[in-house]
């Protein structure tokens, strides 16, 4: 008999390439809020979802996140399943009358993270991360790559070997959390699931096609920075960003962060339809 959480289910369950929630996550969000056509904006958002405004606002996140099961000792763990590069797309929407945002695109450099992404509604695809190296006691020497107030980040993601993304964010000064309400308040993210229907003969319908928001617990966050950003989209041959190339880049923030990720709930069930 086989069990596991995920496949390849296995004798123990131990060869699942991932684990069950709920995990516990912390990482350095670096956010990038930005401005784009907003009639593009527009038509990557699924119906019922319709577009907050006509600002053309929108949001990129990209962290480096530390995380592991609830009930794993992350020393018994491989250290490659204790973390993961990730970068985010969300698009301001309404939902029901309600704001939120919609997870219109994700990249990981991780194959579980992947599998566990499309559960949740995130539909990662892999990618490459590379992010300007920094060490606090470099700046004794002179050099700037000590992560201080004014000293610059870049940070890249890459696919099929094309630039998708291409970040950089100047940190400048404190801010409290409160200054950050006009992304706060679009939370929780919205994220769609689907697998499509491709049985013979077809079903006539997706097996799993819905709307979901994340369920998180005990989230803290330490002192986050504001400062000056850059963001450009690349056009990779497996991608469509460019519709949605930044017009303008409003500002950039690095905000630590800790979570525990219980699960989703189904906000939408467009089978149910």
């Amino acid at each position: 008999m086989t069990q596991g959480f995920t496949r390849p289910f296995t004798p123990t369950g131990i060869g699942s390439i991932a684990h069950p929630l709920p995990w516990k996550f912390a990482g350095d969000l670096l956010l990038i809020h930005f401005r784009a056509d907003p009639e593009a904006l527009a038509r990557y958002l699924p119906a019922p979802l319709e577009s907050l405004d006509d600002s053309g606002e929108c949001f990129l996140w990209s962290p480096k996140l530390t995380c592991h099961p609830v009930d794993m000792d992350p020393a018994a763990m491989d250290p490659a399943q204790t973390g993961y590069n990730v970068c985010v797309i969300g698009i301001p929407a309404k939902l029901d009358g309600k704001p939120t945002m919609f997870s219109a695109f994700q990249w990981c450099d991780k194959d579980w993270l992947i599998v566990l992404s499309w559960f949740i509604g995130a539909t990662s695809k892999g990618g490459d991360f590379h992010e300007t190296s920094r060490h606090p006691l470099i700046g004794r020497i002179g050099s700037p790559l000590d992560g201080a107030l004014g000293h610059p980040i870049r940070r890249t993601v890459s696919r099929f070997g094309d630039r998708v993304v291409d970040m950089s964010y100047t940190p400048e000064r404190e801010i409290a959390m409160d200054d950050l309400s006009f992304y706060t308040a679009l939370l929780p993210l919205t994220g769609m699931r689907h697998m499509p229907d491709i049985t013979i003969p077809p079903r006539g319908k997706p097996a799993v096609h819905d709307l979901v928001q994340q369920i998180m617990r005990d989230t803290s966050f330490g002192t986050p920075t504001a400062g000056s950003a850059s963001l450009v989209f690349g056009e990779g041959p497996n991608e469509e960003l460019w519709p949605i190339q930044p017009v303008e880049t409003i500002g950039g923030y690095s905000i630590p962060m800790t979570m525990i990720l219980e699960g989703i709930r189904v906000v939408h069930d467009y089978n149910a339809d």
